[in-house]
């Protein structure tokens, strides 16, 4: 009996001392909405999320949103993290293009990159034909973003999946005054 017991106890820890599969080594994702928002987020192996918001147009239906030109950390709850796995799953990176590109001047742009053992993947979407998997992804990051509790950070952060994204618009001309002479 105490030998059953030592064998049970054994093997529960080291079922627990086994280490789950990790999704990714690295993975990062940028977005840019013509007149909407262009930021940057980037997934730990964990619950934390790192994010800058380079600009945004000040409006969002929840009446909140982050300020330009400042970095963030949030953490993803447990119901969060499983979805990001799973979306994650779906997608066969080895076999998605690396670019999927219309010729349109406004719209949405993202690239996310994702690094995982030996393996690294870098994807352009500036198109509305892709996978539906990775639009999945991507429609739940942004949507995810949206809903973080953000805490602003002086860190520095580094994207390096911002690069090619199209830049927000310029800002208005300011408007002159203009005088109405009395004749």
């Amino acid at each position: 009996m105490k030998q059953k017991i030592f064998i049970i106890c054994i093997s529960i820890f080291l079922i627990s001392c086994s280490e789950k599969e990790k999704d990714f080594d690295s993975f990062e994702y940028s977005y840019g909405g013509t007149f909407s928002t262009l930021f940057s987020i980037k997934f730990t192996d964990n619950d934390t999320v790192f994010m800058r918001e380079h600009w945004n147009s000040g409006r969002y239906e929840n009446g909140k949103f982050p300020k330009a030109k400042t970095n963030y950390f949030a953490l993803l709850t447990i119901q969060q993290r499983n979805e990001l796995s799973s979306l994650l799953k779906k997608i066969n990176f080895k076999k998605i293009d690396s670019e999927y590109f219309e010729n349109y001047s406004d719209g949405s742009a993202f690239q996310l990159i994702i690094r995982k053992g030996n393996f690294e993947k870098k994807v352009f979407v500036h198109s509305h034909k892709i996978p539906k998997e990775l639009d999945s992804l991507a429609s739940w990051i942004n949507y995810t973003k949206r809903n973080l509790k953000l805490t602003e950070i002086n860190r520095e952060l580094e994207f390096k999946s911002i690069e090619g994204i199209l830049p927000p618009p310029p800002p208005p001309p300011p408007v002159e005054k203009i005088l109405f002479i009395k004749k």
